[in-house]
């Protein structure tokens, strides 16, 4: 994966990265400058900035192409900041600044973040599809498959492309004990890879390592595990995992994991956690960090399970969750909800309760967008934590074939 360092006010206001255009990504289109009305006709990853800082957030309608809009610290000083999406997005129109008459643009082509992916592998249904994140690789089937008798090992330092084949290596089944298709020694990288139904135990990340455009057909016991050290991280970028039944993101060493720009969907189970902090390790601690951001989640019962507190005084975990999407068809959503950790063999890790806007759980509802089925019967329930409810997240309303 391409490493992208995060400022505070990333955190804050949406992600931001270097782009190759002076003001606007490259593929990307601009919309209309700053103090100007936009609107674009789906749900669309939204660019804004200029002099290639930008601030990126998904929007539906009309909008003010403002730092109001982006968040605090999203303008970039120096000159006239443009909101701008990609070249490939939905008809949009531009409206002047209030006061004056108003004009239109349009764009050949539509697309909406939430359309099916180019198309479907073995983890993926017909009828349940669900597009890589905006300016991400998006997910192809696999012209080769490779079985793997082993784990394959990545050198530290070292870069592992998987050129877009799928991975097999064993059985898809809960076992804690059955071995990783990757492991990625101290600062590899693995990127462009698939991993099919025979998923084990996923990709394990022993130290620094990035993870960039894989995909998870199926999740075994976890898709990826971060094992490394205290003051490593482990970075997810783009991509998408299916079919997951207990965790997707397993967190057993300390430091940091960071996923940014990903996809998952249990569509089948309806069910598990997106991310566990692990509960009850053999000499279990914290503080573990968890930054999860510009993504798409569906059907899991739980995003984040953090351990507020350790049986043996460890500092605390915290989280931080910015700009998700968000749908469970038959239930409520636990956002980010807080655990005792213990270590192995001293008892389980027992539920605390969800929180909102803590050390612990760093969310805010304006941070999450539910997503309700058109039509539908249900809406998405967001649960809200033991004390007061959170403001009512931001809702959109798409059609899914559930």
């Amino acid at each position: 994966m391409k490493t992208t360092h995060l400022a505070l006010l990333a955190l804050m206001a949406g992600f931001v990265f270097d782009a190759s255009a002076a003001n606007r990504p490259a593929g990307y289109t601009t919309l209309c400058t700053e103090g100007k009305t936009c609107s674009v006709a789906s749900t669309t990853n939204v660019a804004f900035g200029r002099a290639d800082k930008f601030t990126y957030k998904q929007l539906t309608g009309s909008f003010v192409c403002s730092e109001a809009t982006f968040g605090a610290g999203s303008k970039v000083a120096g000159g006239t900041n443009e909101c701008s999406i990609p070249s490939t997005s939905a008809s949009s129109s531009a409206a002047s600044s209030a006061g004056s008459s108003s004009s239109k643009a349009s764009s050949s082509s539509s697309s909406k973040a939430s359309s099916s992916s180019s198309s479907s592998g073995s983890g993926l249904s017909a009828n349940v599809t669900i597009s890589a994140w905006p300016g991400c690789p998006a997910y192809a089937t696999p012209s080769d498959t490779v079985p793997n008798t082993s784990t394959i090992v990545v050198p530290a330092g070292t870069t592992y492309d998987g050129g877009g084949k799928r991975f097999q290596l064993s059985n898809s089944g809960q076992s804690e004990t059955q071995p990783p298709v990757f492991q990625l020694e101290e600062g590899a990288t693995l990127r462009n890879a698939v991993i099919g139904d025979l998923a084990a135990d996923g990709v394990h990340c022993v130290g620094n390592c990035t993870v960039y455009n894989v995909w998870w057909e199926d999740i075994g016991e976890d898709a990826a595990t971060a094992k490394g050290g205290s003051g490593t991280t482990m970075r997810v970028d783009c991509g998408g995992a299916f079919l997951g039944v207990d965790k997707t993101f397993q967190h057993n060493g300390q430091g940091t994991l960071h996923i940014s720009r990903f996809v998952a969907d249990n569509w089948k189970n309806k069910g598990g956690k997106f991310y566990r902090s692990c509960g009850d390790c053999t000499g279990n601690k914290g503080p573990r960090t968890v930054i999860i951001e510009n993504s798409r989640i569906h059907n899991h019962q739980t995003i984040v399970g953090v351990n507020s507190s350790y049986s043996n005084g460890s500092p605390a975990d915290k989280a931080t969750l910015r700009n998700l999407y968000l749908l469970r068809w038959n239930g409520e959503v636990e956002v980010c909800s807080t655990f005792a950790g213990v270590e192995k063999g001293s008892g389980s890790s027992s539920e605390k309760g969800a929180e909102w806007n803590t050390t612990t759980c760093n969310v805010a509802a304006s941070n999450i967008t539910a997503v309700d089925k058109t039509g539908g019967s249900k809406k998405t329930g967001i649960a809200p934590g033991n004390g007061p409810d959170p403001a009512p997240v931001n809702r959109v309303q798409e059609s899914w074939n559930y």
